[in-house]
């Protein structure tokens, strides 16, 4: 696999992840210790997922340039569809 296959590939797992990623970790808060009381803005998730995924792209090489908006771009177009 090529390093932007794998990045593109990251990315599309992200797209499908990022809107229930509140519900995913304080699902598995077992495995975090996170309060599953506590509020996570979406803002932040989306900051987070995409600077892991840019920290991913920078440690092979590249520099893949992923935005927050990239993803909710993405999620809007598949919603309107």
């Amino acid at each position: 696999m090529k390093k932007i296959e794998l990045l593109e590939l990251i990315t599309k797992y992200a797209k499908d992840y990022v809107d229930g990623a509140d519900g995913s970790v304080k699902r598995n808060q077992h495995m975090n210790n996170f309060d599953i009381n506590e509020y996570i803005r979406q803002d932040l998730i989306d900051a987070l997922i995409v600077d892991y995924i840019n920290f991913i792209g920078m440690e092979q090489g590249v520099d893949y340039g992923l935005y927050t908006e990239d993803l909710r771009k993405w999620i809007e177009a598949y919603r309107n569809k």
